[in-house]
């Protein structure tokens, strides 16, 4: 476990700059926010908790340390042949307008020459959908799950939610169910929710 909590923390904690548009102020993006915590905060945190347990809709807050920690394997080799493959070629706004970065379309074009020609690559963005993670991710999968468990995943860690993203690391699911199913965990009156 000592591995994957370290990798999710040093993305958690990672610098992904401020823009004077976002609205993250002096100090209001999670990776400034972040920053302030050590590895073993994150790892006292309450994995799963229960908000507005008082009102007509209460909803479950999720650790999204424990969530990524508890459901995924990192792949070291992965995430180096993917920073390899991107140096190789590496974008900049004047000299290689063409080159690579962790964009979306790049990552996708990397995940399918790498891991499966055949399976259309897929991006979900956590953002776009309820859910009960205590941050918002973005990942690359390719197919159905069940096809190819490995993913290109990273985090959101600015304040608008159009910026902010971590560099993509790659990772296997260790347990497809949890990873997915518990992105969005719902209140049942008079039921325990997992954890």
């Amino acid at each position: 476990m000592a591995i994957i909590e370290n990798i999710v923390y040093e993305m958690l904690t990672e610098n992904t700059g401020t823009h004077f548009l976002d609205s993250g102020g002096e100090d209001g993006r999670h990776w400034q926010r972040n920053q302030k915590k050590s590895l073993a905060d994150f790892q006292a945190e309450t994995e799963l908790e229960l908000l507005d347990a008082d009102s007509d809709y209460p909803t479950y807050y999720k650790s999204l340390f424990h969530h990524l920690v508890d459901s995924l394997e990192y792949l070291d080799q992965g995430t180096k042949d993917l920073q390899a493959w991107i140096d190789a070629d590496p974008y900049h706004y004047l000299d290689n307008k063409d080159g690579r970065g962790h964009i979306i379309a790049d990552i996708e074009d990397y995940m399918r020459m790498t891991y499966n020609q055949d399976l259309e690559p897929r991006c979900t963005y956590t953002f776009n959908f309820d859910n009960s993670l205590s941050q918002d991710i973005q990942f690359i999968s390719l197919g159905d799950t069940y096809d190819c468990d490995i993913i290109a995943l990273c985090i959101h860690n600015g304040a608008d939610a159009r910026g902010g993203m971590t560099d993509y690391k790659i990772f296997k699911m260790r347990d497809e169910d949890l990873f997915l199913g518990d992105l969005y965990i719902e209140y049942v009156e008079g039921e325990e929710a997992r954890a």
